[in-house]
């Protein structure tokens, strides 16, 4: 053997053991291909305030639920899955991984027969270059969970940038939601939506053979926006108040746009001090953000071109009975559906428990779609109406002719709202006569 086949010899041995030790890490570190669920719509339901009411049976909701009791006010749903929140700076040790097992199988137990729970997601925004500590927790929690108990993880974007550790977090689960929404480095006052392009992350998600749905915004938001003397914008994000207490104010100057995933977007410029909104100041802006018909459709249609893993959506959110700025759960039924929006606005009434008379607390649903002008709309009372109590930020004003006149101003939001309580001393049936 001469040296130069020596040489050879040395070169290929060394290249045989780097290939079996390339081969060696791919190993340990692949994903076993994960069975696929059925294609679902859900929803998230945050805690806090009552869940809207609805017409339908939801497919699968996933429930934030706070203590050891499972809530008592939900929706009905075909399928539940405990969500938990974990805080960016919260530390991922061994304890909190088993204090969240335990909580799980504490709901479960408290569920009972009345609920069918079949998971546990934990929603945990992990740092992109703290991936491999992830891992090493959610394996962790996976371990712990009682078997036959599935593991879901929120996903953020930037994890599926090259050369990140991604791996090591969804080899240990049974699904993965990533969020198209807020997916900028730093939330944004104005738009929250990210458009979804099915061609660029369809065969990413896919790569992972772990099954996923895709997180969808239909929420809207208010932020007030303020230039510092340097120049900076300071944000603000408001959860007490809607696009009413802004619509009409003489004080405001008003604009209006659309962002790249089809939200809406209303922009009110102070120019003059608000009465009773000492926090606003002349020069400050007001941006607000609305979720679409179309951003919702869209979305919808791009979520179904993925294939693959995928196996269904997951909306942000299912909202509480007051709010104005995220799309009534009918209405995105309806959306996904593909059926079109009905024609005008509609009355819902609800029946509470009187004692002597009989009352009907009234709700005025103003649809999906953003009100341009200004509309008067009557209400006719159809029986003994006694008394009108006006409630709610609309203030509907009743008229001796068994009518409930409410003037609803531009931009003023979306979704259903409280008009105030009827009553009557025997049934009254209420109808919309004009708008």
């Amino acid at each position: 053997m001469t040296a130069a086949s020596t040489r050879a010899g040395i070169l290929v041995s060394i290249a045989g053991v780097l290939m079996m030790a390339g081969l060696a890490f791919n190993s340990n570190n692949a994903i076993p291909a994960k069975a696929k669920d059925e294609w679902k719509t859900g929803y998230w339901i945050w805690a806090g305030e009552p869940p809207a009411s609805t017409g339908f049976k939801a497919q699968i909701l996933y429930v934030e639920a706070t203590g050891s009791r499972w809530p008592d006010n939900l929706p009905d749903a075909d399928q539940y899955i405990v969500v938990r929140r974990i805080e960016p700076g919260q530390e991922l040790t061994t304890e909190t991984a088993s204090t969240l097992v335990e909580n799980y199988k504490a709901l479960t137990e408290d569920a009972g027969i009345r609920a069918n729970i079949a998971g546990l997601q934990i929603d945990f925004d992990c740092p992109t270059n703290k991936l491999e500590t992830y891992g090493r927790f959610l394996k962790q929690v996976r371990n712990a969970l009682p078997p036959g108990s599935r593991l879901s993880i929120t996903a953020l974007l930037d994890w599926f940038t090259p050369r990140t550790a991604v791996r090591s977090a969804l080899k240990w689960v049974d699904e993965f939601v990533p969020q198209f929404y807020d997916a900028g480095p730093a939330r944004a006052s104005a738009g929250i939506a990210e458009p979804i392009d099915a061609q660029k992350w369809a065969p990413v998600f896919n790569a992972y053979q772990v099954p996923y749905r895709i997180g969808i915004s239909s929420f809207g938001r208010i932020a007030r926006r303020r230039t510092d003397a340097s120049g900076h914008s300071l944000v603000q994000y408001f959860r007490d108040v809607s696009p009413m207490d802004f619509a009409g104010r003489r004080e405001l100057t008003r604009s209006t746009g659309t962002t790249p995933a089809g939200e809406f977007l209303l922009r009110y410029d102070i120019v003059a001090p608000l009465e009773g909104k000492p926090e606003l100041l002349p020069g400050d802006t007001i941006d607000i953000t609305l979720p679409t018909e179309a951003s919702v459709r869209t979305a919808f249609e791009a979520a179904q071109q993925f294939g693959g893993y995928c196996d269904g959506i997951l909306f942000f959110r299912w909202p509480g009975r007051s709010e104005t700025l995220t799309l009534q759960p009918d209405d995105v039924q309806r959306i996904v559906s593909g059926e079109s929006p009905g024609a005008g606005v509609t009355l819902e009434v609800r029946t509470p428990s009187c004692i002597e008379r009989q009352c009907s607390d009234l709700f005025l649903n103003l649809g999906p779609g953003i009100l341009a002008t200004d509309r008067a709309i009557a209400i006719r009372a159809i029986g003994p109406l006694e008394l009108f109590l006006p409630d709610g930020p609309l203030h509907p004003l009743a008229m001796r002719t068994n009518q409930i006149v409410v003037n609803v101003p531009a931009y003023a939001g979306m979704g259903k709202v409280y008009l105030g309580r009827a009553i009557s001393s025997g049934p009254v049936r209420f109808e919309v006569i004009a708008q």
